[in-house]
């Protein structure tokens, strides 16, 4: 990293916030640090779709950390949930979230599984299911 790029850690963040730019189709994040400074990161609605998938990506490549009972988990609202097949044989996840659409690929055997606690979870509102 060059003198003139500034860095961004989110580690480092007290609160990460954002907006929608609709006349720039661009979404805002700004970011106020421990020191009080605040950075503002602009997102073209384009690279939101590859944004999604990269952060997934690298996410995953971290070592794997135990959860402990202050994890908490974020909803993120969908627009849609497309099913397929890949070439491959395995079956397509789409899920849409706004301009974005990340696809996850799944074996058969998992999609089996989704499938019923899909049916599970329409049928009792009340219980939360996990496929694994």
């Amino acid at each position: 990293m060059d003198g003139s790029e500034q860095r961004i850690d989110l580690g480092d963040a007290v609160e990460v916030s954002g907006e929608l730019l609709p006349q720039a189709n661009a979404v805002q994040l700004s970011v106020v640090r421990r020191s009080g400074e605040r950075t503002t990161l602009t997102i073209p609605a384009a690279d939101l779709q590859r944004l999604v998938p990269l952060l997934l990506l690298l996410g995953r490549a971290l070592p794997q950390g135990g959860s402990d009972a202050s994890t908490q988990l974020s909803l993120v609202p969908t627009d849609s949930l497309s099913v397929g097949e890949l070439p491959g044989g395995e079956t397509l996840l789409a899920v849409a979230v706004g301009p974005a659409t990340v696809g996850f690929s799944m074996p058969a055997a998992a999609a089996e599984k989704l499938g019923r606690s899909l049916l599970l979870a329409g049928s009792e509102p009340s219980t939360v299911t996990s496929v694994q």
